[in-house]
């Protein structure tokens, strides 16, 4: 099902968020009829620990167009603009 016409597209990243809930791990629901590489992304609950406010990320992406380096420079890069 396409929610408009750009959702079918191969050049898009999906996000979501599950604000009701924080996580440690969580798995991506995937069609293997559709052969597709895009990359996958959800935010979870923030929650505070000590003094510190987190924010779970999970993100799926195929190792065919990433790898943990290029996560890992997301992450950083996001880090970064939060901290602004």
């Amino acid at each position: 099902m396409n929610v408009n016409e750009n959702s079918g597209r191969r050049d898009v990243i999906h996000y979501s968020t599950v604000p009701w809930i924080s996580f440690t791990a969580l798995t991506h629901e995937r069609n293997f009829a559709m052969p597709d590489s895009i990359p996958k992304m959800t935010f979870g609950k923030y929650f505070k620990e000590g003094n510190r406010l987190l924010l779970p990320l999970s993100i799926n992406g195929h190792h065919g167009l990433m790898d943990g380096y290029h996560i890992g420079q997301y992450f950083e890069l996001f880090q970064q603009l939060l901290n602004k």
